[in-house]
């Protein structure tokens, strides 16, 4: 069993809310129902740079999160639809980045659907930006006024993950990607 998986010990998560220019990330560590906020952020990178940089530093960026935190386990925004072809195409290689920086350093992880995340912070699954975050400063005791739509999301995805295994009891979430 590992820790991520056993209800006796905090688990460290790390949430992604992906993107190509600002990727937000947040901390978390979880024990039973007892949430500890450790650190959120973005990774940035900027026009100036080209796109296969620009995937090599989110991978990066990934990498020292994962080296500085040491994660349990991977918390990641699901894929979604845009009807603009080439968005879909920049967030799908970014997204592709982070799931293969992750895999390739052997954390499980988990992908949830936006309704999935606001249905376990907020209770329903068609929150507003706003609601998240109102619930993500109070489920963690912290202020978001400062920490923007994309770390705010990742934290979402922690709560979720944590919330998520909680309520199977730890022991039968689905198969990590």
């Amino acid at each position: 069993m590992t820790a991520a998986l056993d209800p006796t010990k905090a688990v460290r998560i790390l949430g992604v809310d992906t993107a190509l220019r600002t990727t937000g990330y947040g901390v978390i560590d979880a024990h039973g129902s007892r949430l500890s906020p450790v650190d959120a952020g973005v990774i940035k990178t900027t026009r100036k740079y080209p796109f296969s940089e620009c995937l090599r530093r989110l991978a990066g960026g990934i990498r020292e999160l994962v080296k500085l935190h040491a994660p349990d386990v991977v918390a990641i925004e699901g894929a979604f639809y845009c009807r603009n072809v080439r968005t879909s195409m920049v967030l799908g290689s970014a997204r592709g980045a982070v799931i293969a920086t992750v895999a390739e350093l052997a954390i499980p992880m988990y992908e949830y659907a936006p309704r999935r995340v606001k249905q376990a912070v907020c209770g329903h699954g068609n929150a507003s930006k706003e609601q998240v975050a109102l619930l993500v400063s109070q489920i963690l005791g912290i202020s978001v006024a400062n920490l923007g739509d994309d770390s705010t999301d990742a934290l979402a995805l922690c709560i979720c993950q944590a919330h998520t295994a909680q309520a199977k009891g730890g022991l039968s979430l689905p198969d990590p990607l």
